[in-house]
């Protein structure tokens, strides 16, 4: 800190006015004789000058201006890739030697000035490199880059320490970024390839329905044995189910192996796949791969009806076909028989027909409950479909038709068409033929898209929705929208928003309303076992409206039956409960909490899945170290080479930042002249007091 000056808000030469004021009323206060000496009176004269004249200059605003410089010492980071596959190039006890070299180089730095901090891939901060723990299941090193210069942005940062095998599995290159400080690199691991065969990649469907057989296949790798055949197998609880050989011809190869397995049982699956080992391979953590699956007792079945062969019925069943969760099942009544079943949703083309053909099938699939979705057509008999339809009436002008383009309803909520540029597809659609005439909704329909005409949308429905207690029907008011699918195509080579507005439409339709009281689930239905596993919570009074406060009983098991118990109270600032530290494997929960003193439960299935991409690549990568230190100016040493590293560490000059800044302290907001002028006046009064005035 400098030494301070003092400043006035007001000119200073105001000092000799704030004196003469001060001498003024010291003057006519003791230029009369009172009841003391002359040595008192001059005294008290000099006193009564210096309190006035202070309090006067206080009013003229003087500051102390005071600059104060700091300096800081530039900060060095030891950052140490803590991923498993670093231990795979090492044992425990020589990478903690290590570490243990690095601590006394740390120590070192600090007497020379730096500030030493330890941190992981993980970005925690550590004490001492004593505390590194070995247990981040990736890599991501230019994450721990682009965070080390977010947070030091601004600061004296003199350089990084990074302490890695140079693999990463995750993000970008950290070679791609560009860095404004020194990195410094120490190559831990091998850079020679390592005798191994490795279970790269496992390729199946993530669904399958039960009683069919789904494909599943295995990619393997050979490293460093040359010609030789390996065995790869899938087992399930223990038990083998399936197993092949595979040979392979040359080093360094990759081959595929194909199985076919059956989907017997519903419900998540899990199978292992292994490659059999051999004798003299490095490591066997990538040897083994787990699949998981969830089998379906069945897709959901929608029946088209139509008149005949119709673009439209085509269009929607391309649309519906891209998912694998549909069966579909057409019905032309001229043509084929009628399949009795249950339908989770039927789709009617030229609904409520002249010759009365549908209508039958119509009015059993409404009673029933059936979600329905009737497209008007040509062939619609307009009192049939006023009379039953229960969403719209339609007042048609001579059967007149008339030629509309889609438009949004952009405050329907029901559902939403997401892809990009949506909107601005949609709007140039071809034309669909719509009845002419004069169209009104019924309470409660909602409209999803509406007719336009040129320019002009109306408020006429193209396509509305109704909700009726969970028995759903909608109503298309045209045909011929086979060429909007087709001139997307013809624009873009694909049909997403087509495809997207029927799919969604189709699930809003078919999926069953949930009238439960109590609901416990899974934010995700997967979770890696380095993630938390997130329960959302839902209880519900008589008129469904949201409740808090329950008591939740959580019970958790795994494939061996195994179970953890788990007790929470829901609020409304928070619905979830979250549990780690779940190993990997397919677990199975029940919930239950008393509702108006009635027992309500829900269950359901999660998967947990192990992170294993540190074991996919066990090769070290220097080179991209090299890079890294080349690029920043740093230097790269292996663990072989710590010494010269740690000397060009030492031998770098610490250069601290000074920081300057500046304080303005008012005088009056001391406490010390508040304090010397109470004394002055105190002097002043005993002095007059002791003798004998007032």
């Amino acid at each position: 800190m400098t030494s301070p000056n003092l400043l006035f808000e007001l000119s200073p030469w105001y000092i000799f006015v704030c004196i003469l004021m001060g001498a003024g009323y010291a003057f006519l206060l003791y230029s009369k004789k009172g009841p003391w000496g002359a040595l008192a009176n001059k005294v008290l004269t000099g006193l009564r000058l210096i309190v006035v004249s202070v309090l006067c200059v206080l009013l003229l605003g003087p500051f102390l201006k005071q600059i104060f410089n700091t300096t800081e010492n530039p900060t060095f980071i030891v950052a140490v890739d803590n991923s498993t596959s670093v231990l795979e190039g090492m044992d425990t006890t020589a990478f903690k030697a290590h570490l243990g070299k690095l601590s006394v180089m740390g120590q070192q730095l600090e007497e020379n000035d730096y500030e030493v901090v330890y941190q992981t891939l993980s970005d925690k901060t550590l004490l001492s490199l004593n505390d590194v723990s070995i247990d981040q299941k990736s890599t991501n090193l230019n994450d721990l880059f682009r965070s080390i210069q977010s947070d030091y942005e601004g600061r004296n940062l003199g350089g990084v320490l990074l302490v890695s095998d140079g693999i990463y599995n995750q993000g970008l290159s950290p070679t791609f970024s560009n860095y404004n400080f020194k990195i410094h690199t120490l190559g831990l691991g091998d850079t020679i390839p390592k005798k191994d065969i490795s279970l790269k990649n496992v390729f199946y469907n993530k669904i399958a329905y039960q009683g069919n057989r789904f494909p599943l296949v295995a990619e393997v790798s050979n490293s460093g044995f040359g010609e030789r055949e390996v065995i790869v197998r899938v087992s399930k609880k223990g038990s083998e189910i399936a197993r092949q050989g595979v040979r392979f011809t040359s080093d360094n190869q990759l081959r595929q192996v194909s199985f076919l397995l059956d989907a017997d049982l519903n419900g998540i699956q899990h199978y292992r796949v292994e490659v059999l080992p051999l004798e003299g391979e490095t490591t066997l953590v990538n040897n083994f791969k787990d699949a998981y699956l969830e089998v379906i007792e069945g897709r959901e079945k929608i029946l088209i009806i139509g008149q005949a062969p119709h673009p439209d019925m085509k269009a929607i069943v391309s649309s519906l076909e891209t998912n694998p969760n549909y069966e579909i099942v057409t019905h032309l009544p001229r043509i084929d028989d009628f399949k009795e079943d249950k339908y989770d949703l039927v789709i009617v083309h030229q609904a409520f027909d002249r010759y009365n053909r549908t209508t039958a099938l119509i009015k059993k699939f409404r009673d029933e409950g059936t979600p329905l979705w009737l497209i008007v057509g040509n062939q619609t008999n307009y009192n049939n479909f006023n009379e039953l339809n229960g969403l719209v009436q339609l007042t048609v002008s001579r059967n007149q038709k008339d030629l509309v383009r889609p438009a949004f309803n952009r405050s329907f909520n029901r559902f939403k068409v997401e892809t990009e540029n949506a909107t601005g597809l949609i709007s140039n659609y071809p034309p669909a033929v719509v009845p002419f005439g004069k169209t009104e909704l019924l309470q409660g329909a909602e409209v999803f898209l509406y007719q336009q005409v040129g320019s002009i949308v109306t408020d006429k429905p193209l396509i509305a929705v109704f909700d009726n207690a969970g028995s759903k029907t909608a109503v298309m008011m045209g045909e011929g929208f086979w060429q909007w699918r087709t001139m997307e195509f013809a624009k873009t080579g694909k049909q997403e928003v087509f495809d997207e507005m029927i799919s969604k439409m189709v699930q809003f339709l078919s999926a069953k309303e949930d009238k439960r009281k109590f609901r416990v689930y899974t934010k995700d239905d997967e979770y890696f076992d380095s993630e938390e596993v997130v329960f959302e919570t839902e209880a519900y009074n008589d008129i469904y409206e949201p409740i808090y406060g329950q008591e939740i009983q959580l019970t958790i098991s795994n494939e061996s039956g195994e179970a953890q118990e788990f007790s929470y109270v829901t609020s409304n600032a928070n619905s979830q409960f979250k549990v780690s530290g779940l190993a990997n494997g397919i677990y199975s929960f029940s919930a239950s909490t008393l509702l108006n003193g009635k027992k309500e439960t829900a269950s359901g299935e999660f998967l947990v899945k192990e992170l294993q991409i540190e074991s996919i690549n066990l090769t070290a990568n220097h080179q991209l170290l090299k890079r890294l230190s080349r690029d920043t100016d740093g230097s790269f040493a292996t663990i072989g080479q710590m010494d010269d590293l740690q000397s060009d560490l030492l031998g770098m000059e610490a250069q601290g930042v000074i920081y300057t800044s500046e304080s303005f302290l008012p005088l009056i907001n001391l406490k010390w002249p508040f304090f010397l002028l109470l004394l002055l006046i105190s002097v002043e009064w005993f002095i007059r007091k002791y003798s004998g005035a007032y």
